[in-house]
């Protein structure tokens, strides 16, 4: 009896030993902690579809094509879910695969926060999509993008007579980070003709973290006969990265070696202009709009009234830039470009002439081949990535304007050009280049054009 009551005692120990085991295990294997909050970025550097552009210095409007870090929020969901390495390698997966954003072979993810609190056992992650090349790594510090020194020009060829040609082009410095943040140097010098250059300086220094101050000079020599010379300030206000406005003063002092029946041949006068940059989706497509208005009161620096006409004179110029770009169809996305440019006063100045032509503003054509009075350009292309940051792009371009007269009561003469043809554009460690071979067609202007362009 006492042998059995033994037995009985030692069973019931041990079930509670068993229970009271498998309670303690389940409840050290279990963990405890919730996901709650799940987050997923791309911070990788993504050159935009659509074009921004700056206004340049003076009268002349230059585009220069900017690169920013934008963080594309992929997933932003509040969950209720076990936190393990399985599951949300899971969850990642999925998600990559609805949103159709494979990881590329350098790129990889990155845990950029891990809120946890205990007293809740729960936990929010915070990932983001980071890529190996040097130019998309953020600053640890501030998390911005880390800026360098770049480079940006266009190579072309014109005709010195039958048996010569001549390499001209411009080309573009950018020192960012001078000595602080957002605190930047640009040098630009330009020949883009037998008869001009064009050298410019401007130096940018932040006021606050969306306002920017622009100080900037340039000198210009057209047709070996007209010298020009600008000095301005101009402020910026970044609204986000799909909005900007600018406001510049300029003062400006024009001069010539050729007489012309005018007054105003030889000028002094002070411009302000005023520009503003959107960008919006419409419909699944993309719209950029660049406008610049500008106002100039000139007043003639001949003594006495040398010829009939005005001494003084109100000269205003507009430009108008939209871009539009279509989602993916087929394996590319369409682009359309149009521009807008149109000067206007009783007496033009040649230092106001709307001069086009190029690799940058109508392909197949001379660099500054046209100037004219008024000009609307357009470009039709379709676009085929090959991978991050090669594209080829197949395209249609053309222009209406009206040749450049000074004098307003001579007849203008109107054109239309076209031209057509391919270019291909990759990324190097000095800066993306592009190679573009386009012909005019319909017209009296023959040959190809093979037109090469260095950017940052």
């Amino acid at each position: 009896m006492h042998l059995f009551r033994s037995a009985i005692f030692f069973i019931c120990v041990s079930l509670l030993v068993i229970g009271f085991s498998s309670i303690v295990y389940a409840q050290i294997a279990q963990n405890p902690y919730k996901l709650t909050r799940f987050v997923l970025v791309d911070a990788t550097l993504n050159q935009s579809k659509a074009t921004d552009y700056t206004p340049g210095l003076g009268q002349q409007n230059k585009p220069s094509e900017i690169m920013m870090l934008i963080p594309d929020v992929i997933i932003d969901t509040l969950l209720n879910a076990p936190y393990n390495d399985e599951w949300i390698s899971e969850l990642v997966t999925n998600v990559l695969v609805e949103k159709q954003r494979p990881l590329a072979s350098n790129e990889w993810l990155q845990i950029d926060q891990l809120k946890e609190d205990h007293s809740k056992e729960q936990i929010e992650l915070f990932l983001s999509i980071q890529t190996s090349e040097a130019a998309s790594q953020l600053d640890k510090n501030s998390g911005t993008p880390i800026s360098k020194s770049s480079v940006e020009g266009v190579l072309g060829v014109v005709p010195l007579d039958e048996n010569r040609w001549m390499l001209v082009g411009d080309l573009a410095l950018r020192i960012p980070e001078l000595w602080k943040v957002n605190q930047a140097l640009d040098f630009r010098f330009t020949r883009t003709d037998i008869d001009y250059t064009s050298t410019s300086l401007s130096i940018q220094q932040p006021i606050r973290e969306q306002f920017l101050i622009d100080a900037f000079v340039e000198l210009e020599q057209r047709d070996s006969v007209y010298q020009q010379s600008i000095v301005g300030l101009g402020g910026r206000w970044i609204v986000d990265a799909d909005q900007t406005y600018t406001l510049n003063l300029t003062w400006e002092n024009s001069s010539s070696t050729r007489q012309l029946q005018t007054n105003l041949h030889a000028y002094q006068g002070i411009a302000l202009e005023l520009g503003t940059y959107q960008r919006r989706n419409i419909a699944q497509w993309s719209l950029a709009t660049q406008l610049d208005l500008q106002s100039t009161y000139q007043k003639s620096t001949q003594i006495g009234n040398k010829f009939s006409g005005n001494t003084t004179q109100w000269l205003h110029s507009m430009h108008f830039e939209t871009t539009l770009e279509s989602p993916t169809i087929g394996v590319g996305y369409v682009r359309l470009t149009q521009v807008y440019d149109q000067v206007w006063a009783d007496e033009l100045p040649w230092t106001y002439a709307i001069v086009f032509g190029g690799a940058k503003s109508l392909p197949g054509f001379y660099e500054r081949q046209f100037d004219a009075q008024w000009a609307y350009r357009f470009k039709t292309s379709y676009v085929i990535r090959m991978n991050d940051s090669d594209y080829w792009e197949f395209f249609t371009a053309g222009a209406y304007f009206q040749f450049f007269e000074p004098n307003m009561d001579i007849p203008n003469t109107n054109e239309t050009v076209w031209s057509a043809g391919f270019s291909y554009s990759f990324r190097t460690d000095f800066g993306r280049v592009q190679l573009a071979l386009a012909t005019p067609l319909w017209s009296l202007y023959k040959g190809s054009k093979l037109h090469l362009n260095v950017a940052r």
